[in-house]
């Protein structure tokens, strides 16, 4: 089977394949737009938080469950769930509500769809040689992620923050998070006998065949709903192809969990379509912010201007280190640290598969649950670390392919970098810098198939590797460096991050349990020192 055939029959263009979407910048619109002549005052806030991701809802909850006014800013549009389950659209018949402001789905293996340029739920930021996937909604990242939730290794986590006390961490502060983030592990006996799991079955028996060890993970879905749907009693959501756009139902979100106990507490407030445009230190100890106010076509409707007193920047690597470096560059921030957008990876992210060897199914689930785990104790002889998490491939056809979502132990680092000429914020990052991660990636393939035959799926990617993608961007103001021991920036201490900022480059697993553990100590401290 050519690779031609492969992704005709998948209902893949094959020049869209091949090409890269037009160029968009960090946290930027497709291309920018008119701005409005005139500013409008909102006013002033005690504290307002940009970006409603982990670090953020953690942020919102913390501060508003002790009776403190907030505002936050999301980019993206709040999407709540509807009774007819609508809200979101399924992956392979994505429209206009599947990515933001573009004219065809953004998706790790494009799907050449045409759609309507509309603030959907998943942008991806091209760079050079680097791109990334965020999410652009409420609730950031997790509207978007495969809700695969694993705390860190507690070695990687000592090696990256030695001086945290870890037995904090690991006694009180991510299974704070886990609890709040409703995190579980399918049944067994469901996983053992689901006709939507036995793609991960069939990568299973490969790994036993090759000698390698697999295990089960948490995730942030609702196990309880899913059986339901695979009974046929409740709308199907992950077994209806749902995920990277977003679920209809059966995944807890942030808004669904965090955010929503936030808002609950009556001391929130919510502001959609706005994109924080620079922050600026004012005399009295106050920070300005310059929004835009977004519309649906991509054009900005006016510009407002806000103050606070204290200001938590959690706009995600990207967004939170474009912000400080553009507002630093433009005189407003003048007192950060040479290690802002400094430390920066893609958590060691790569793609690739396997062809040819056993049934993957016809129906799949769209949520993993096991991995093949050559990181820690005895790998095997295995000269990379490398965690594969064993991915879905939901296509509605057998496809008789194993595809892996792998984070592999890079080491590699780059930074993000204010570019006078153009005026904004690039990343330097060459792909030759994740030669570890494709290294890793082959030594897995080889083990594979010198056990089971087979063939590296070239049918997916170019060069048989997902290499020039990261759905878990890390660092650019990294915990002790860019910023104090709890995430208050150095040279302005009314300005916090709680985000993927802080991590330098590699979280070891899936980063937002790592995120939303660290945050809830971050803001323990905080609370207790800056508020009374």
């Amino acid at each position: 089977m050519q690779r031609r055939t492969f992704i005709t029959s998948m209902g893949l263009g094959v020049t869209t394949i091949s090409t890269a979407a037009s160029l968009s910048g960090c946290q930027t619109l497709a291309k920018q737009p008119r701005l409005p002549n005139t500013v409008t005052q909102v006013g002033h806030f005690p504290n307002i938080i940009v970006g409603s991701g982990y670090g953020g809802a953690v942020s919102a909850l913390r501060l508003s469950e002790q009776g403190h006014k907030v505002l936050i800013l999301e980019m993206g549009m709040r999407w709540d769930r509807t009774p007819e389950h609508d809200t979101f659209c399924q992956m392979i018949t994505a429209d206009k509500r599947s990515s933001w402001f573009r004219n065809r789905p953004n998706a790790p293996i494009p799907i050449p769809i045409p759609i309507r340029k509309y603030p959907g739920v998943l942008d991806l930021i091209e760079y050079e040689e680097m791109k990334v996937f965020a999410g652009r909604a409420y609730g950031g990242g997790s509207i978007v992620n495969g809700a695969i939730a694993i705390q860190p290794r507690r070695s990687h986590f000592e090696a990256v923050f030695p001086w945290i006390d870890s037995d904090e961490m690991y006694d009180t502060y991510f299974p704070k998070a886990m609890k709040a983030l409703k995190v579980s592990q399918i049944p067994e006996s469901f996983f053992n006998q689901s006709e939507h799991y036995e793609f991960t079955r069939a990568a299973e028996r490969q790994a036993s065949r090759a000698g390698l060890k697999t295990e089960f993970f948490g995730n942030s879905y609702d196990f309880d709903y899913m059986q339901r749907e695979a009974k046929g009693e409740v709308y199907p959501s992950a077994l209806g192809g749902e995920v990277i756009y977003g679920n209809n139902a059966g995944k807890f979100s942030l808004d669904l969990t965090y955010l929503k106990d936030a808002e609950i507490t009556g001391n929130v407030t919510v502001k959609t379509l706005r994109k924080v445009n620079s922050i600026q230190a004012l005399d009295n100890d106050q920070l300005r912010l310059e929004v835009y106010v977004l519309n649906t076509t991509g054009g900005i409707d006016k510009i407002e201007h806000y103050t606070c007193d204290k200001l938590f920047l959690n706009a995600g690597s990207t967004g939170t280190s474009e912000l400080l470096l553009k507002s630093q560059a433009e005189g407003k921030l003048n007192n950060l640290n040479e290690h802002i957008g400094q430390y920066w990876g893609p958590n060691g992210n790569i793609m690739t598969g396997r062809n040819f060897v056993y049934s993957a199914g016809t129906t799949q689930s769209t949520i993993p649950v096991k991995g093949i785990n050559l990181w820690d104790g005895d790998r095997g002889g295995s000269k990379y670390k490398i965690f594969a998490e064993l991915a879905p491939l939901p296509l509605g056809l057998e496809t008789w392919t194993t595809l892996y979502l792998a984070i592999t132990d890079n080491p590699e680092r780059g930074n993000y970098y204010y570019d006078t000429a153009t005026k904004t914020v690039k990343l330097n990052w060459k792909r030759a810098q994740n030669q570890y991660s494709v290294n890793a990636a082959q030594e897995l393939l080889d083990k594979l198939g010198a056990s089971n035959g087979g063939a590296k799926a070239r049918l997916l990617f170019n060069n048989g590797f997902g290499d020039d993608f990261c759905y878990h961007p890390l660092g650019g103001c990294v915990l002790g460096k860019a910023t104090d021991e709890v995430g208050r920036v150095k040279g302005h201490s009314n300005i916090y991050v709680q985000d993927g900022a802080l991590i330098p480059g590699s979280a070891g697993v899936n980063p937002y349990v790592f995120i939303t553990g660290l945050a809830e100590r971050n803001m323990a401290r905080i609370l207790r020192e800056d508020f009374g």
